[in-house]
């Protein structure tokens, strides 16, 4: 056979993403759409943008090599496409007939909430079939004599490729949970010797039995948008609430697992309406629904605990890996070991949609090397892109040589910790982008954790988000059991763990109302320069952690290109900037190296 790269195309019309396989197997590049079009979560973009589509293959692909295209959806997803949204309509139907005979206020709220979210279904649903179709397109035009095939995979499977193929483990159980895929919203898989065995069919028919939609029913009734991904509000908002037993009564009369599979009870509808009678109103602070976010949060922990739970008692595997959307729920994901009998668990740093570009590409390499292992060992989340050495010159130009100066590394890691302990705010940008939602110390806002004020300084006049809102720890391993009770290594910031009593103290910027904090276990290995860093930090404070946030304001995605850097960094109150060896600083920001 010739020589073949494979392109996955992650194309669910949210959160899409490309990735690209060469021929040895290798995933040599995964980015989500919305970096380079600097566009949240990226709806209805195709995930091969015709102009940046060619500098990907002629950078990433081997020369001369045929391409394969995969996509993150079955072909038999068009079908199921079209029953679902007979579903819908049938439902919309329904609710609005009885929106007619009504009179009961809190009916009405029900049914405003229930056709309002049917319809957005409705809508990506839509917009889901139109983007699969397109995808691959822009491959085609520009390469098209090259490609020498195009593969369809079913939705979930390519989620358990994702991470079964990015982890650590030799043989696993899988769990993949999302808000719905082709027919269901849980698919189970079984890990080993390179195999990956669906456990059972789908779990259910399409009836709207989500942990997904059940966790987006919350958002929206705390006042956030789930199409914006502010489901990560709730998780921040949880702590400062309490268990509230008419909520927690209803929501868990809304979902049910029976078995290993999610069912809708006859009461769910009935359930629902009451829980819509306690939504957020829009002149009501945000804390006012922090006792919804908290009891939701509960019900959604024991749900998948309980599902978690039941998937080891089959006695496949004492490792877990978790994927699809619910598995950026850090909150639960820190709680899978202490409350489950599972020994370990991994979560890839990708999990949601965008990741399923790796899967899809992994699956075609697969099929056409069937005797292929891959390698046991985390995949590394640095497989974006790099920034233009070329702006970077020409920003080092334009801002002029009273402001910029350009450091070796040893210099450098000196100098940003001494400013970092000094209180200053620096962005971090170095070699390639995390491949993910989490900044892992490529693509950061740094600050020193010992200072309290850095929170609210950060959310207000950087980040320009809610003061509620929480941030991460990016702490040494080797360190990681003297700050953390039951200490876990936590690669990509994918789970949450409560700090010791003793320590949290000596950090109050990075610890939550909770005393948690979803940290980032960085090692030499995975991250050397931003190791350095954590270790030049260590010698200044004594401290082996830096507060570390995404290099982005609210509602953008985290920066792609230098210009990107340069206009957060102007238009928020960093102090200095880092783009690989070039240090900006503003007039308050002069160098602290002493002369």
């Amino acid at each position: 056979m010739k020589q073949r790269n494979y392109i996955g195309l992650a194309c669910t019309g949210h959160d899409n993403a490309l990735a690209i396989v060469n021929s040895a197997g290798e995933v040599v590049f995964a980015e989500a759409t919305e970096r380079y079009l600097q566009n949240k979560r990226a709806f209805d973009a195709g995930p091969d943008d015709l102009i940046r589509i060619e500098e990907l293959v002629e950078h990433h692909c081997e020369p001369g090599a045929e391409l394969v295209l995969a996509k993150s959806w079955s072909e038999g997803a068009t079908e199921f496409g079209r029953a679902a949204t007979r579903v819908l309509d049938a439902e919309i139907s329904g609710l609005r007939e009885h929106h007619v005979t009504t009179v009961s206020g809190a009916a009405t709220s029900y049914i405003a909430f229930q056709i309002n979210k049917l319809l957005g279904l409705r809508r990506l649903l839509e917009m889901a079939a139109d983007t699969q179709a397109r995808a691959g397109r822009n491959v085609v035009f520009r390469y098209g004599d090259r490609v020498a095939a195009c593969r369809h995979y079913d939705h979930h499977l390519t989620h358990a490729a994702t991470a079964c193929w990015s982890s650590p483990f030799s043989e696993a159980v899988c769990a993949v949970v999302d808000g719905f895929g082709e027919g269901a919203s849980v698919a189970l898989f079984h890990y080993r010797n390179g195999d990956i065995e669906r456990i059972q069919g789908p779990t259910q028919a399409w009836t709207f039995a989500s942990l997904g939609e059940l966790y987006a029913d919350v958002c929206r009734l705390c006042g956030f948008d789930p199409w914006k991904g502010e489901e990560w509000k709730v998780m921040g908002l949880a702590p400062y609430g309490e268990h509230d037993p008419y909520l927690y009564r209803n929501l868990r009369n809304c979902i049910a697992i029976e078995d290993l599979r999610l069912v809708r009870p006859v009461q769910q509808a009935a359930a629902m309406a009451r829980v819509v009678r306690r939504a957020r109103k829009p002149d009501k602070s945000l804390l006012s629904a922090a006792n919804m976010a908290a009891t939701g949060q509960q019900v959604f922990e024991e749900l998948m605990l309980t599902l978690c739970q039941r998937l080891w008692n089959l006695g496949l595997s004492d490792h877990l890996i978790l994927s699809g959307g619910c598995a950026l729920n850090s909150s639960f994901n820190g709680k899978v070991v202490a409350d489950t009998s599972f020994s370990s668990l991994f979560v890839p740093s990708a999990p949601a949609d965008d990741g399923n570009a790796i899967g899809s590409a992994l699956l075609a390499y697969r099929e056409d090397h069937p005797e292929k292992q891959f390698a046991r060992q985390a995949q590394s989340a640095y497989l974006g892109s790099s920034v233009s050495r070329l702006a970077l010159e020409r920003a080092a130009r334009g801002w002029g040589t009273d402001g910029v100066e350009r450091l070796d590394e040893l210099t450098m890691t000196r100098e940003v910790s001494r400013r970092l302990a000094a209180g200053q705010l620096v962005g971090w940008v170095q070699g390639r982008a995390e491949f993910g939602p989490r900044a892992l110390g490529n693509r950061s806002i740094l600050a020193d954790p010992r200072r309290p004020e850095m929170k609210d300084r950060i959310n207000a006049a950087v980040k320009y988000r809610e003061r509620f809102r929480p941030f991460a720890p990016s702490i040494l391993h080797e360190h990681g059991p003297r700050y953390f009770e039951d200490y876990q290594d936590s690669p990509y910031m994918e789970r949450t763990l409560r700090f010791r009593m003793e320590m949290a103290s000596r950090v109050p910027a990075v610890v939550h109302i909770n005393r948690t904090g979803r940290l980032q276990s960085v090692t030499a290995e995975r991250n050397p320069r931003f190791y350095a860093l954590l270790q030049a930090f260590l010698h200044e404070t004594d401290v082996p952690l830096l507060l570390n946030t995404s290099f982005n304001v609210m509602g953008k995605p985290i920066i792609h290109s230098v210009e990107d850097a340069i206009a957060v960094f102007v238009t928020s109150e960093l102090d200095a900037l880092v783009i690989d060896d070039h240090l900006f600083f503003k007039a308050r920001g002069e160098p602290c190296r002493p002369s």
